[in-house]
């Protein structure tokens, strides 16, 4: 049973918008249309949907899904888990790097409101409020 854009996205609860835009990318494309042009999805386009749809949800990028659908047509588990566990691993470094910044900047703001018991003193010399001027900023670096 062949549906339209509305129906398999509310099968797999994803917004129209999305499917539209990952079949104008590449990442999952109906496999036939109407003659009127609409989209039409059977049910391995609906799996293929569920797949990104649950990928995404575990923060994996775009690039990242569709080697993981290269994967994935190239047969079953025995290609996917590897670059799953692959994924996984370096989310999860990712992850732990970034609490670890998160951690050092919360103890960086401690100690600067430690510090800053009587403000700056800015209001004896008529300048603008520079209690900030010191404040330590949140740097965390980006990854992939």
């Amino acid at each position: 049973m062949a549906l339209k854009v509305k129906q398999i996205a509310d099968r797999v609860g994803l917004p129209s918008r999305t499917i539209r835009y990952y079949d104008r990318i590449g990442i999952v494309s109906p496999g036939e249309r109407t003659e009127a042009g609409y989209r039409l999805y059977g049910p391995e386009d609906e799996g293929r949907l569920r797949f990104v749809k649950q990928a995404k949800a575990l923060g994996f990028s775009l690039d990242d899904i569709r080697g993981l659908m290269a994967a994935a047509e190239r047969g079953c588990c025995g290609d996917v888990l590897p670059e799953l566990d692959r994924l996984l691993e370096e989310k999860v470094a990712a992850i732990d790097a970034t609490v670890t910044e998160l951690l050092a900047f919360r103890e960086r703001l401690v100690a600067y409101r430690a510090g800053k018991g009587d403000g700056c003193g800015c209001s004896e010399h008529g300048a603008f409020c520079g209690c900030l001027g010191e404040a330590p900023l949140l740097q965390i670096e980006t990854r992939r």
